[in-house]
Order: structure tokens, then sequence, then C-alpha cells
């Protein structure tokens, strides 16, 4: 699954990723929490719904042993949680052994309606616990400090 993200994200879809990542519970250091989608008439889209990924975004070491590396920490999130966020029709938990586009890891998927009180949009949406390979780090940590900074 190619997902992109456009220049201009709808703010239903703002809203929607925004209360994904008040679910997310960092298990040590979290960086911010990143997104792609397609929308339903891309081409590169078959599902006839919005995909949807989320991720968490890498950050890089500063300081010590592992200077220059860049990590995903790692975290918990309620799927059951998840799920009151839009009405859901279906949760799946998949793990693929082999990779065909750029985000990877084990995902959740789950598919349904978001109704934005605006209007109701099909959806469906995979939390991954990877970023894609193409995502840089988007802040800094100092190991020695415990300070961040942006990239």
């Amino acid at each position: 699954m190619g997902i992109e993200c456009q220049e201009a994200t709808p703010v239903w879809l703002e809203n929607l990723f925004q209360g994904v990542g008040n679910l997310v519970i960092p298990l040590g250091f979290i960086g911010e929490l990143g997104f792609r989608y397609l929308e339903p008439d891309n081409p590169a889209n078959t599902t006839q719904r919005w995909l949807l990924a989320v991720y968490l975004i890498p950050h890089e070491l500063a300081g010590g042993k592992h200077d220059g590396s860049s990590v995903v920490a790692g975290f918990s999130l309620s799927i059951t949680e998840v799920s009151k966020l839009f009405n859901v029709s279906s949760v799946v938990w998949n793990v693929p052994r082999a990779y065909t586009d750029g985000l990877a890891g084990p995902e959740v998927w789950l598919e349904g309606v978001y109704d934005s009180g605006h209007g109701c949009f099909p959806v469906q949406l995979h939390i991954y616990s990877d970023p894609p390979k193409d995502e840089k780090p988007s802040v800094v940590l100092n190991t020695h400090t415990n300070t961040l900074t942006q990239k």
C-alpha cells in the first residue's frame, strides 16, 4: 500500500489523526505522530475508502554511543478506545513477513465510517508499529541533557 500525504489535509482527517494521537501511550521518549493518506478517488487506491496510515515519526539521538542513530519509541495503544473514534466494522491484526512499499512493521487495521459532524467518510485506518522507510527524524534528543531540538 503506497500511501502518500497531500498538502491540504481535510480538517475532519486532522481531527481523526489527533484523536488517535491522543490515545498513544509512550513506552519511553515519543516523537510526533506521522500520517499519510489516499483519497478514495486516487487511482492508486482500490478500496473506495479513505486509506489512512498513522505511525510514530523517528527521532535522532545526539550524544553517547548511539549518536546520530534514528530510533522509534515503543508505545501502547488501546484498540478499544481507537474503535470509539468511528463506527468500526472490522479490526485486523496484520503481521506480513515481507513488505512491498515504504510502510513496514506489524499493523492494526480498522475499517468503518467516520462521522465528522459535517459528513460521513468511509475509512480504512492502518496503525503501524514502524514509520515508512523514507520518514526522516523530526526532532533530536540529546542523551546527555535530555533536551529536544527540532531537526
